[in-house]
């Protein structure tokens, strides 16, 4: 009797053991979705620091992803050039039904459907009312600010009446309201460029956005493009202002962002975004990394920016030269770094590509400042970083533009090419002044447009 007592209670212990074993808890979500007319590989879904191509099955027209997001809220679903507002949560499943070729058509599924189809709505809005951007902004003053105040408006009854979660209906109206302030804050410039009007100012009544503006939510930052948009546009004009003739407008960008924005979120991500590319265009190369270490409390971002300052440093001023070998030169043959050095010229290198605007812009000014200095201690060197696709288009680009200088081909684009990585080229035209003994003087060179900034560099190099 005890034997069976005894196995009966080790059985209950077992079966009580796996009632208690923990299921496995989710912490992700399925996004998927059929859309129909549709024919690229993929598609992209954005948020908030997030970013990822999702692939297409063309066969039948449907998408599917697992996804793991760290924080629930608003993302666009980009279908080639359609974006789709989508309100995502981290373990909640969301499907998505419509048309390419028929923009009423969209239908979708999952916890945040009633959201999902509220941002349809919102779309509808836009249109009844705004029309479009470049009607809104063309409006004139009191028609404009009619307008908007009717659609914000509209916005708030349309979101309050479709009995959404709290939480998000929170987030939305401030979300609503930053983007009514955002159009204000935008106006003036917009309404100048489509109507031509370059001294157009608004009238002393013009509500001002920025009344009461916080620089300092994580919340907003993290929900709210337009509230984002707004920040950064702020900063970077009170970055402009406080810019002092001769500083690098990089560091001062960085100095106000520090200055002004308080909460950690927004300003790691701020402070990141403007160091990125940054800390490869200033001229101040370790007292820029320097604050933003200081600055910074992320040490994913401080890494980052470490790891390229390391980079960065063996190009700086007073360091050797990375060479380039046999590049073809369009006069013939071809010609290496080491063929233009020590002979009692300084170099000024302009690194350009066929394909880009901005360094089509600079070469009548280019051509000008070389017939300006010559026959003085200056050699005008032009690298293509073209890809040898482009061959022909280089040569004939050259030809049209009637180019001067010494025109060179790498046959590889800047990100491919070794000796362009070595001064981390983010981008284009690079300007490069480099010492007759193969030293570098400026890794970040003024461009010919930037007038007497390059022309006293050249003045106090004796040129």
């Amino acid at each position: 009797m005890k034997k069976i007592l005894l196995l009966a209670l080790i059985g209950v212990s077992i079966i009580s053991c796996k009632e208690e074993k923990p299921k496995p808890v989710k912490d992700y979500l399925v996004l998927s979705g059929k859309i129909e007319n549709f024919k690229k590989r993929d598609v992209t879904l954005n948020g908030f620091n997030f970013n990822k191509k999702i692939k297409f099955n063309k066969k039948t027209g449907t998408f599917l992803d697992t996804l793991k997001i760290s924080k629930e809220g608003y993302y666009t679903l980009i279908a080639n050039k359609k974006p789709i507002k989508l309100y995502l949560s981290d373990t909640v499943n969301t499907k998505i039904i419509f048309d390419y070729k028929n923009n009423t058509s969209i239908k979708f599924e999952g916890g945040n459907a009633n959201i999902n189809n509220y941002f349809v709505q919102k779309g509808k809005k836009f249109s009844e009312i705004l029309i479009n951007a470049n009607n809104l902004f063309s409006l004139e003053e009191g028609d404009f600010l009619e307008k908007m105040n009717q659609y914000k408006e509209a916005l708030i009854t349309l979101s309050i009446s479709n009995n959404l979660p709290t939480n998000f209906l929170k987030k939305e109206v401030k979300n609503i309201n930053y983007e009514y302030l955002r159009n204000l804050s935008n106006y003036q410039d917009f309404y100048a460029t489509l109507t031509e009007n370059e001294e157009f100012a608004v009238s002393k009544d013009f509500p001002n956005p920025l009344n009461g503006f916080n620089y300092s939510s994580d919340e907003d930052y993290v929900n709210s493009y337009a509230y984002r948009k707004m920040l950064e546009t702020q900063l970077d004009l009170l970055a402009k202002e406080k810019n002092e003739e001769g500083k690098c407008y990089y560091l001062t960008y960085l100095e106000t962002t520090h200055a002004e924005v308080n909460s950690s979120i927004a300003k790691n991500d701020l402070l990141y975004k403007n160091a990125k590319n940054g800390i490869t265009f200033t001229p101040h190369l370790k007292e820029f990394h320097d604050k933003f270490i200081a600055y910074s409390t992320n040490e994913k971002h401080k890494k980052e920016i470490s790891k390229t300052y390391n980079i960065l440093k063996t190009t700086a001023k007073g360091q050797p030269a990375p060479k380039f070998s046999n590049f073809e030169n369009y006069n013939g043959g071809t010609t290496s770094l080491d063929d233009l050095l020590n002979k009692g010229n300084y170099l000024y290198i302009d690194v350009w590509a066929t394909w880009c605007a901005y360094c089509k812009r600079e070469i009548p000014l280019l051509k000008n400042l070389e017939e300006e200095y010559h026959g003085k201690k200056l050699t005008f060197v032009s690298i293509s970083v073209d890809d040898k696709k482009q061959h022909e288009k280089w040569k004939q680009t050259i030809i049209d533009r009637e180019m001067t200088g010494i025109q060179l081909f790498s046959g590889k684009k800047q990100n491919d090419l070794e000796w362009a990585q070595k001064f981390l080229i983010k981008g284009l035209p690079k300007f490069i002044i480099i010492a007759p003994d193969g030293t570098i003087v400026s890794p970040n060179a003024p461009a010919p447009s930037q007038g007497e900034k390059l022309t006293n560099i050249f003045d106090e190099l004796g040129i």
